[in-house]
């Protein structure tokens, strides 16, 4: 038997492994693909500030394709140029990150095991389920569900963005309800183009007119399909579970668990719902919540408040701004856009923005940056 049975090889899983391991743990982590990394569905545009928080772990200077500098999101005829100062993002390939951290997974001890899908006989009275957004494992100890998800489709195309380093965001009710459309160039010549809709809509229709739009007509490289959770789970962790198997179920390395204490479980990334709502973004908070859940797997109760304490806020916040935009069927309605234009919100973000954790923009010290931005403005001139 093994001090932890991990299920799902993505970021939040392998950081998981690692973080356990380094706790002194024996580590057992089961992923169904074949290959770590692969079938890649993601983006992959992180944070720099948040790949630099996995420097210890992981050198993603070897999995960067482009540096991301600056976002123009298109909306209802307005155009909003994003260029932060203090933040950039990295387009990295997932695949390599991915096996990146499988290697520092394996070179911490811990034991992988490729092609195998595990939705029960778990090797562990402690389970981690970073088994995705339809987790088996949350499935199987009767989690709370999630029940909000952005329907995704995604292809590296031929295409020549205006700045091979600016990504667009295009944002319409109806041409993405619920999310949004982007290009994100991976060189001068080649992007990654995608469309997200709410879960009510089937993805592909919007994917093709958006094409269409762009006047993409070259097949991709690569393309995906995805569903992204929007929300977190209402429970992400639980110890001691004695619910009542059946037959099948009641495998014998299950059944030596349960005579044993009964099994703990947790749920990290897109498990747990540890996503952006407003992007769908997750490696982040997937990473940083599989390190908590490796470092607390023996202390379930302790993770979930520890993450919930460090980037529930965060989370949350994300989650209110989109909901507050799916008011308006996934953008802002045209009088926010003129305010937002006349209090330069714009270079707000280009000052004080923040892609992932939102909660420190709250801060006393960025309120005062902001309102020396309005009044320098005013005394300019500018209106």
């Amino acid at each position: 038997m093994f001090d932890a049975h991990i299920i799902g090889g993505g970021p939040a899983g392998l950081f998981a492994g690692i973080s356990a391991c380094q706790q002194g743990g024996k580590v057992l982590l089961s992923e169904e693909h074949k290959k770590i990394g692969e079938p890649e569905a993601c983006s992959g545009l992180i944070s720099l500030s948040g790949l630099e928080s996995l420097g210890s772990y992981v050198d993603y200077k070897k999995a960067a394709i482009n540096e991301i500098t600056s976002a123009k999101i298109i909306c209802s005829g307005h155009e909003f140029t994003i260029t932060p100062k203090k933040e950039k993002a990295i387009l990295v390939s997932r695949a390599k990150f991915d096996s990146l951290a499988a290697e520092r997974f394996i070179g911490e001890g811990g034991a992988l095991e490729l092609g195998k899908r595990v939705t029960r006989n778990f090797q562990s009275k402690t389970v981690i389920g970073a088994d995705g957004p339809a987790s088996s494992v949350a499935d199987f100890f009767g989690f709370p569900k999630i029940r909000h998800f952005i329907h995704a489709m995604q292809g590296d195309f031929p295409y020549s963005c205006e700045d091979s380093h600016q990504a667009q965001i295009f944002v319409s009710s109806s041409e993405f309800p619920g999310f949004f459309g982007w290009a994100i160039p991976k060189n001068e010549s080649e992007a990654e183009i995608g469309i997200g809709v709410s879960q009510q809509h089937h993805p592909l229709h919007y994917y093709r007119n958006f094409l269409a739009k762009l006047g993409v007509r070259s097949k991709p490289s690569r393309e995906f399909a995805a569903a992204i959770p929007s929300e977190a789970r209402r429970k992400t962790a639980m110890k001691n579970f004695r619910g009542n198997f059946s037959a099948l179920e009641s495998a014998h390395a299950v059944s030596n668990t349960m005579e044993k204490g009964g099994i703990s479980v947790l749920l990290s990334g897109d498990s747990a719902g540890q996503v952006k709502a407003t992007t769908g973004g997750g490696v982040f908070f997937g990473s940083q919540c599989g390190i908590l859940a490796g470092k607390y797997s023996s202390s379930p109760e302790k993770y979930e408040r520890e993450w919930r304490a460090r980037f529930g806020l965060d989370l949350a916040l994300h989650s209110h701004f989109r909901a507050l935009l799916n008011m308006n069927g996934g953008q802002p309605p045209k009088p926010a856009l003129l305010l937002a234009k006349a209090l330069f919100f714009e270079d707000l973000l280009s000052n004080e923005g923040k892609m992932d954790q939102w909660g420190s923009m709250l801060s006393p010290s960025i309120i005062s940056s902001y309102a020396s931005i309005v009044a320098s403005k005013f005394k300019g001139g500018k209106r």
